[in-house]
């Protein structure tokens, strides 16, 4: 009898000691992933660094300032140094927010530096722009997208941001060009005394600052979601409502690069796709189109989508 009560005791302080240096391992694991998505994570320190650089290489430029006159000076030097005060405030507190500010000053502030490195080359201007052109680098990245829609999400949520449509993209970085032309054109143009010309071009620059970000925010908000319960397709620019999964209700994902028959929810982006196999039927309302005003339901069963870290992607789902 007290052989069995030993044996039963020294059992179960054996189960409690393997349980615990498992829950240990797990919690090391989770532990190296939130840092990888944290104020440690290695791409997101690299780009506060190259950021306070860039504003400590902004002088580089200064020969080239001096080719101009008062008032373009001015206009230029309030123009870099604001670009960058958003660029800096962006790193400092990562959100979905601040990564479409991000992605849209970051690559304003290179087309400045490289308008003025090539109208008047010299060693100091070519620096400053290659450092501009390495944060743009960083802040269009996966990684660094992957970093700041995770700082965002409550509680359990793990999030993986997905990929921009091809003809989606096309329309953002054209829309984006022309913004940006009009707001420069526009603003040198009234620095000349042109004004009619440079009002009507920096109008609609502003009207652009009003109506755009909001739009271009859309696509910092697409993302798969991982929660204890399920996933969630969060994504209003390819559906209408958000599409969510039970975790008992996924019997299979895999990384596919051919279309089959699965229903592409994501938007026409390149292959691979990640491609998840329901256990049965289940309802997805896509966006309004203009043959569908009124957005269209469609049942499916497998379906594919694009994350921009098809890794990641594929670790949510199998936690």
């Amino acid at each position: 009898m007290s052989y069995q009560s030993g044996r039963s005791r020294h059992e179960s302080d054996h189960t409690v000691w393997s349980w615990r240096r498992r829950r240990a391992t797990l919690d090391d694991v989770d532990g190296q992933r939130d840092s990888i998505t944290s104020e440690r994570s290695p791409i997101l320190v690299a780009t506060r660094v190259f950021v306070l650089a860039l504003g400590l290489c902004a002088p580089l430029v200064s020969n080239r300032l001096q080719t101009l006159d008062a008032a373009e000076r001015l206009t230029v030097q309030i123009t870099v140094w604001a670009t960058w005060a958003i660029m800096l405030l962006c790193v400092l507190v990562p959100s979905t927010v601040s990564l479409t500010a991000l992605r849209l000053a970051g690559p304003f502030h290179l087309t400045v530096f490289f308008v003025l490195a090539v109208s008047n080359p010299d060693t100091g201007a070519m620096v400053a722009t290659a450092l501009s052109a390495t944060v743009v680098v960083l802040a269009l990245s996966a990684e660094l997208g992957h970093v700041f829609v995770q700082t965002s999400a409550y509680g359990d949520e793990k999030r993986v941001l997905l990929r921009c449509p091809r003809a989606h993209l096309a329309v953002v970085v054209t829309m984006w060009a022309l913004w940006v032309a009009s707001g420069i054109v526009g603003v040198s143009a009234l620095v000349n005394r042109s004004w009619v010309f440079g009002g009507i071009l920096t109008a609609l620059s502003v009207l652009g600052l009003v109506v755009l970000p909001r739009r271009f925010h859309r696509y910092s908000r697409r993302w798969l979601v991982s929660v204890p319960a399920g996933i969630v397709v969060h994504d209003h620019v390819v559906l209408a409502e958000t599409a969510m999964f039970a975790r008992a209700s996924i019997s299979a994902t895999a990384l596919v690069a051919e279309a089959g028959e699965s229903a592409d929810l994501s938007g026409g982006t390149g292959r691979p796709w990640l491609e998840i196999t329901l256990s049965d039927f289940d309802t997805v309302v896509r966006a309004a189109t203009p043959s569908t005003p009124g957005g269209s339901a469609i049942h499916v069963k497998t379906f594919r989508i694009r994350p921009s870290r098809l890794t990641a992607a594929t670790d949510l789902l199998r936690r």
